[in-house]
């Protein structure tokens, strides 16, 4: 319905529009009916999931299609447009590819090369622009760029770079600072040495603080949820526990939610006349366990393989827990 409404709304604004051109002289109609039928084309494309991967090309080409009506209207910023007209729409095509998402293992080369694409043509556009330093802010962009491209493909090639999505958002972030500085603010300050040397050890504490700060996070375990159990262990009534059971399992998998499923696996152990240190020995297959953070800067096909892989990772812990349970005597399974 929300699409429908869309295409209304749309419909309404280009015929106001075409009405009012004959007033306003604005040149450049027919790109705008060009923009119309792009955007009920989106529209539509929106209503299959695997056509709708396509639809970033459409975004491209409407852009692409703006942009002319601009030039045609505003003839001082048409001056520098017409200059780029060859870079844009490739460059605008490449950042579409960078978004294109297809269910195929070949996506992280998709992605890779829509980067390193748009690392091309972002690069020589903005070396177009009418600054005295557009050459070197066109480079940083570019480098930017291929570092997103490097730490996207390689985690795809062999598991020993994964390491490389999870910091990406820390690789990006201290590219950007050190370039900005060191190209752009750096060469202003040549006459205060003083003040270079104090901004340069900041910059070099900076990145050591976050690097280390890193470290440490990767090493801290998340027991947040674990203050949960007592809360989630009184309320529960024996002729529940069944369901309950289900229902803890499920939130794990799905969810990654532990404290349901610990409370449940304490209460029926102590039912069972378990010890303490066998119960320990039995939760410890849900606390060990562990998801894989989803990075800060992730496209979302990887959002989606990661989500996908903590779910395969916690049936296998299901699985193993009923397994142990069953040797043990105690059925756990549906």
């Amino acid at each position: 319905m929300r699409k429908i409404g869309g295409i209304i709304l749309a419909t309404l604004l280009i015929l106001v529009t075409l009405a009012g051109s004959s007033i306003y002289a604005i040149r450049g109609l027919e790109y705008l009916i060009a923009m119309y039928i792009l955007y009920v084309t989106y529209e539509v494309m929106g209503f299959h999931r695997l056509i709708s991967a396509f639809r970033p090309f459409i975004v491209a080409f409407s852009v692409y299609l703006a942009l002319n009506i601009i030039s045609m209207n505003l003839p001082d910023l048409g001056f520098y447009l017409k200059l780029m007209e060859s870079l844009i729409l490739p460059f605008l095509l490449s950042l579409a590819l960078i978004k294109f998402e297809l269910p195929t293992r070949f996506q992280p080369v998709i992605t890779a090369i829509g980067l390193l694409l748009s690392a091309f043509f972002g690069y020589q556009l903005i070396s177009l622009l009418p600054f005295r330093q557009a050459n070197e802010i066109g480079i940083i962009f570019a480098v930017l760029l291929f570092l997103l491209a490097l730490t996207t493909l390689l985690p795809s090639i062999h598991r020993k770079f994964e390491f490389l999505r999870h910091i990406r958002s820390f690789i990006i972030t201290t590219t950007l600072v050190v370039s900005v500085y060191f190209t752009l603010i750096r060469p202003l300050l040549f006459d205060r040495p003083g003040l270079i040397n104090v901004i340069d050890w900041l910059i070099v504490a900076g990145v050591f603080f976050k690097a280390s700060s890193i470290v440490r996070k990767s090493m801290v375990v998340d027991e947040s949820e674990l203050v949960k159990i007592h809360e989630f262990k009184i309320g529960l009534k024996k002729e529940e526990i069944v369901e309950s059971i289900e229902k803890a399992k499920k939130e794990f998998i799905e969810r990654g939610l532990k404290s349901p499923l610990i409370a449940v696996i304490s209460q029926v152990l102590i039912s069972a006349g378990w010890r303490l240190d066998e119960i320990s020995r039995v939760i410890s297959f849900v606390i060990s366990h562990e998801d894989e953070k989803i990075p800060k800067l992730a496209f979302g096909w990887e959002r989606k393989l990661i989500e996908r892989r903590n779910k395969k990772r916690r049936e296998e812990v299901i699985k193993s827990l009923e397994n142990y349970l069953k040797r043990e005597g105690v059925g756990f399974g549906s």
